[in-house]
């Protein structure tokens, strides 16, 4: 079909939504997954943001002439969590190219709100996001995991999905993994359960590294490149209050692993922090991770951050501070009462948090402490 027929008047603030499909999923998108990604974190957040506007105008375009409708009916709400990590040791450099990690994942209530319908197209997934920063073709997630679930399945069935971004993106939270998570999820329960909670935890792996741990009960210790994931019990009560602080600047995965320096990592043993924190809570030096170094390098501002929270956090309550995942979130444990000094700085995202489970069978919900606060 001629796309360019179909452009909207403004299509830069034109709705977004997306319905990939065969003959739509490769839109030339290759300039994003270069290796010799900018380095400079503000130009490099600078440019994702005009790829994914330019993505969004090519998307809107080649679906205005076929977007199907949700069934009204038969819509799922559903919570999409994020995670935060307590601990992140980076075991080794493999031959391929990715890193082996240890860390202890818990899932937490800041989260994304999601809506699945089952589509009436026979070719299409439809995906509609406000958020302008947020891709919709066949590079986010959501579609990736929707595309997974009819590959192992069989399953022919396409979908159409609301997404509504809470959890900022480049804040090492894995919102886009659990948003893939959800998605798989989501399917899965629409389509009559053709798949167990088992066989969706090993096919994420497919996708992505931290989506699996999603299929966990909330905390888990993660091994490989986070693929390989052991349930746990909660290391901390999840009533626990919990500070997020986010500068308005993400950090690039692969940049991040790119200038860490492996001399320069922790030495303690994983295994032995998983036993402290079950036994003594958080603590500066039990929530270590190894991204820090090479995330401050890259973003001085972070390390500052971090300092100033642990500054205005003494004799408050706060246990520990540190970064959450390849960053750009730190993560206060002990209390969520927001400092004067980030209640003052709008280019500061923060919000509480607490730690939440689930039951095999079910799907994660906000956490009843939080909600009472």
């Amino acid at each position: 079909p001629d796309f360019s027929l179909r452009v909207p008047p403004n299509p830069v603030n034109a709705p977004m939504v997306f319905a990939t499909s065969a003959a739509a999923t490769h839109v030339a998108v290759a300039g994003l997954h270069s290796r010799h990604r900018p380095l400079n974190p503000r130009a490099n957040h600078a440019a994702q943001r005009l790829i994914h506007r330019r993505r969004n105008v090519i998307a809107s375009a080649a679906a205005a002439a076929d977007i199907d409708e949700a069934d009204a009916d038969d819509v799922m709400a559903i919570f999409s969590p994020s995670k935060i990590n307590l601990f992140l040791r980076i075991v080794r450099r493999r031959d391929d190219g990715f890193h082996d990690l240890a860390s202890l994942f818990h899932v937490i209530d800041l989260g994304d709100d999601m809506k699945f319908s089952k589509s009436s197209s026979a070719s299409r997934d439809t995906l509609v996001c406000a958020d302008e920063t947020i891709p919709l073709d066949a590079s986010n997630l959501v579609i990736k995991a929707l595309d997974l679930f009819r590959a192992k399945t069989g399953v022919e069935q396409f979908f159409w999905v609301e997404l509504v971004k809470k959890v900022p993106h480049g804040a090492g939270l894995g919102g886009g993994s659990g948003n893939a998570a959800t998605a798989l999820w989501a399917a899965n329960e629409l389509c009559g359960r053709p798949a167990t909670e088992e066989q969706l935890l090993e096919w994420s792996a497919d996708i992505g590294s931290d989506i699996s741990v999603f299929f966990s009960t909330g905390a888990a210790f993660c091994t490989g490149r986070g693929e390989i994931v052991d349930d746990v019990e909660p290391p901390l009560p999840l009533s626990t209050p919990i500070l997020l602080v986010k500068p308005n600047i993400g950090l690039s995965t692969p940049q991040i692993f790119k200038a860490l320096d492996l001399e320069g990592r922790s030495t303690a043993d994983p295994l032995e922090l998983l036993k402290r924190i079950k036994g003594e809570g958080c603590a500066d030096d039990i929530c270590v991770n190894d991204l820090e170094a090479p995330a401050f390098s890259e973003l001085p501002e972070l390390l500052a951050l971090k300092e100033k929270l642990k500054a205005a956090g003494e004799g408050k309550g706060v246990v520990a501070v540190f970064m959450s995942g390849s960053g750009s979130t730190i993560v206060q444990v002990g209390s969520d009462e927001v400092p004067d000094f980030v209640l003052e700085d709008s280019d500061l995202f923060r919000a509480p948090a607490r730690l939440i489970t689930r039951q095999k069978g079910e799907w994660y919900k906000p956490s009843e402490f939080l909600q009472r606060v």
